[in-house]
């Protein structure tokens, strides 16, 4: 999975940021890329926010993406850039101590 990797600490912030998108607009929030906590790994403790090419390609009405927002250009750039994205097994995110289906 393409993303970001960012503290716990920033991700509400973030998600904060992504739903002011839409309240600015005198919208609901109806759409956002989620944080999860990475279990394993090389980044186990941080959050992992999806957001691959497919995911600003969304579309969340006809003819916008998240792309169309100049917002999501400058969360995209307070979480380093797209260069700063990463690919983070799924698996990761898949809590250890969780139940199996």
């Amino acid at each position: 999975m393409i993303g970001f990797v960012t503290t716990p600490e920033t991700a509400p912030a973030v998600m904060s940021a992504v739903a002011a998108v839409f309240t600015e607009r005198n919208s609901a929030a109806y759409w956002s890329p989620g944080a999860f906590l990475i279990h394993t790994g090389t980044h186990s403790g941080q959050m992992f926010i999806p957001f691959a090419d497919e995911t600003m390609d969304y579309p969340l009405r006809v003819d916008v993406t998240p792309r169309d927002f100049e917002e999501t250009g400058q969360i995209i750039d307070l979480l380093g850039g797209l260069d700063a994205r990463v690919d983070v097994d799924p698996a990761a995110i898949v809590d250890p101590a969780a139940d199996e289906i």
